[in-house]
């Protein structure tokens, strides 16, 4: 996970949040009065500016192994919008509160084929609910910064907060995606590179490969945060 820095809203936003006729909905009634096109536009807009990478686990959005009829990309709010305490404080429709998510390894039910899901299945948002995070912020970087990962692809943090929000409500370890293996393949391309570096010229290459991951746009690299870390770590260490 890397901070996102949020854009401007897409037009039309605005005007549906202040539309009178939204007065006294609930925030989840709110919500559900953004249709198409708004809410294309909108969903565009948050991939654009996470570099079409889901804001929780980094993968690309839609993933390409989703199954038909499961839609590949949607809105999360960071506050959630029916949270438990039912307050209202305008998430709804919030582009500060919004972000774009995977399909959280959610399987379709098809006929004639068992598909067994449990919550322990799912990821991101679809494993989150209306849990509220204890700490991370996708929009603070200082929430993020004792975030590492080990070398199989795992995602850990030392600060026990941020840990239970990625590992327990978010479920960013989870064994029966296939998170871990494509972090871990994503982090194994980059060792590859590295090692084809003569060691004189070792430190000078990653910080420009860490620079160039830091500067990457739309798109960026899907598992980018695991990326950054690495070459973090080895730029330390050779200093």
């Amino acid at each position: 996970m890397i901070d996102i820095k949020k854009g401007i809203e897409p037009d039309g936003l605005k005007e549906l949040r202040e539309d009178p006729m939204l007065s006294g909905l609930s925030p989840k009634e709110m919500f559900a009065e953004l249709k198409n096109p708004l809410k294309a536009q909108v969903i565009e807009s948050l991939r654009h500016e996470q570099g079409q990478l889901c804001v929780y686990c980094m993968s690309r959005i839609p993933r390409e192994d989703k199954d038909p009829g499961i839609v590949g990309t949607t809105i999360e709010h960071l506050i959630p919008v029916d949270p438990e305490d039912g307050r209202n404080v305008g998430q709804a429709l919030d582009y500060n509160n919004l972000f774009a998510v995977c399909h959280g390894n959610v399987k379709r039910r098809m006929k004639g084929i068992r598909r067994a899901r449990t919550t322990d299945d799912l990821t991101c948002d679809k494993h989150r609910g209306n849990t509220e995070f204890r700490k991370i912020d996708p929009r603070k970087k200082e929430t993020l910064q004792t975030i590492f990962y080990t070398i199989d692809g795992r995602i850990d943090a030392s600060d026990q907060d941020v840990r239970f929000d990625l590992v327990d409500t978010l479920n960013l370890n989870c064994t029966s995606s296939p998170l871990i293996a494509e972090r871990k393949a994503a982090l194994d391309v980059l060792i590859n590179e590295i090692g084809k570096v003569e060691e004189k010229d070792l430190h000078m290459n990653c910080m420009k490969m860490l620079n160039a991951f830091l500067d990457e746009g739309d798109p960026k690299t899907p598992y980018v945060g695991i990326l950054i870390w690495y070459l973090q770590t080895m730029v330390t260490a050779l200093a």
